[in-house]
């Protein structure tokens, strides 16, 4: 029987790299089930940049992360297709720029449920998939861990998130299911494809690497936490040595 993998908003960024590494660490049995939000074209891009020799192991599934209905959607397609999961890793994830005393409600809930709510709800859906042993796994944020200045609703979902991390423990003890969450800081993703040259500069004053991390670098410590089998309730940081200054 084959690991069963599954990734939320895998096809760009973190997820992707996440995804590319359990794929390339996998044996032939394997299965790793991707979720992208809206962008067809993203999507069609990862597919095919995969090794041809592996396309066959990963199953491409639409689904608005932000959506309870689109979630549970996704969560009977998943039924249909597999009867078990290995590793679950709710990465899907949204953020605003704009300041607070801009925010709308309607903004600050799609960002919630995307990032908090939905998120809770699929594990809880996907639970009696889990094998013994199986692993859960969060993309918070150092911004969970620090207050940055760039987005409160961001921060204050990832944060959450890592709570929920140390509460899920005892809800998976039963069977032995670990779960954890890495907390990123700065990493070269298309979410700061807009920043300007004296932002990065300004952020990699803050950083003792003096640089943002890569996609790759967070891609290995999420499977080396997945593959750790006593790692448990922890929220890793991995931030290069952010505002040690």
């Amino acid at each position: 029987m084959g690991k069963i993998t599954v990734i939320t908003g895998g096809t760009s960024g973190i997820g992707r790299g996440i995804a590319e590494k359990i794929l390339a660490e996998s044996a032939k049995a394997d299965r790793i089930f991707v979720t992208y939000g809206h962008d067809e074209k993203k999507a069609l891009s990862f597919q095919e940049s995969l090794p041809e020799e592996k396309r066959f192991q990963v199953t491409l599934i639409k689904a608005d992360m932000s959506s309870y209905e689109e979630m549970m959607v996704f969560v009977e397609e998943l039924k249909k297709q597999t009867d078990h999961i290995d590793w679950l890793v709710s990465n899907a994830g949204i953020s605003t720029y704009a300041k607070y005393e801009d925010y709308s409600f309607e903004e600050w809930t799609r960002i919630v449920n995307t990032n908090l709510s939905v998120p809770v709800f699929m594990v809880k859906e996907l639970r009696s998939m889990m094998v013994e042993g199986g692993s859960v796994l969060f993309t918070g944020s150092y911004a969970g861990q620090q207050a940055y200045s760039s987005s409160l609703v961001y921060g204050v979902t990832k944060a959450a998130i890592h709570f929920l991390t140390r509460s899920l423990v005892k809800e998976f003890e039963p069977k032995g299911i670990t779960v954890n969450a890495i907390a990123p800081g700065f990493i070269e993703t298309p979410w700061h494809s807009a920043r300007t040259q004296e932002s990065y500069d300004r952020i990699n004053r803050k950083i003792a690497l003096h640089r943002f991390g890569t996609v790759e670098e967070v891609a290995d410590m999420a499977y080396a936490v997945l593959s750790n089998g006593y790692m448990n309730g922890s929220v890793v940081d991995i931030h290069g040595g952010y505002d040690y200054f």
